[in-house]
This record gives structure tokens, C-alpha cells and sequence, in this order.
């Protein structure tokens, strides 16, 4: 593991992993929060968790910083509608052929 910080709540725990995984974890139960979020590399979490728990701030090696929506972790679906709209019955049929469309962005 490459870092982690600890939300200002102390109810989330940001992990990152040196192959660039990037993930949300309860304290309390032991548990992952959501999916993990795949970067190139993750040398450290600079900051953690934003005190309002929105964002998260990631930092490479090669000096790139990115900020991750938390939501992205935890409601990965509503944040990728709330971001760019629902996708088309092409593009999931494109990118899930084998998949029954959900209604995510409802």
C-alpha cells in the first residue's frame, strides 16, 4: 500500500495501492466502500478526504494530482449520469452486449 488518509469525519479511509488502485474504506465495519477506481500509478493521498466528503485528492509519482469524486466510489452510476446524462441504447449495447439495460439514470 502506497498511502491512506482518514476523512476530517473519520468515517471513510482513502487507500492507495502502488499499482494505482484507488479505494474507499469504512473504519468501522472492515469494509470497502463501493468499487476502487483504477489510475496509472497512486504514490499518495495528499489531504484525504475533502471535509465536506466530496472529493479526493491523489498524487503520482510523475507529479500528476487528481481529484476523484467520492460519489464515483460510492454511486458509481448517478455520478457517471450526473456528469454526462444517461448512455445511449448504442453505446451499451457497444460497451455490455451481453447486459439487460439498467435504468440508472432515473
Amino acid at each position: 500500500m502506497s498511502a491512506v488518509a482518514f476523512s476530517a469525519n473519520g468515517q471513510l479511509l482513502a487507500s492507495a495501492d502502488g499499482d494505482g488502485t484507488v479505494r474507499l474504506w469504512n473504519p468501522a465495519t472492515r469494509q470497502p466502500v463501493g468499487a476502487a477506481i483504477q489510475a496509472d500509478t497512486v504514490t499518495m493521498i495528499g489531504g484525504g478526504v475533502q471535509p465536506n466528503g466530496q472529493l479526493l485528492a491523489s498524487a503520482d509519482a510523475d507529479g500528476t494530482v487528481r481529484l476523484w469524486k467520492v460519489s464515483l466510489f460510492t454511486h458509481p452510476y448517478a455520478a457517471l449520469c450526473a456528469d454526462v446524462g444517461p448512455p445511449t441504447a448504442q453505446n451499451w449495447a457497444k460497451y455490455a452486449p451481453r447486459e439487460p439495460q439498467p435504468k440508472i439514470c432515473s
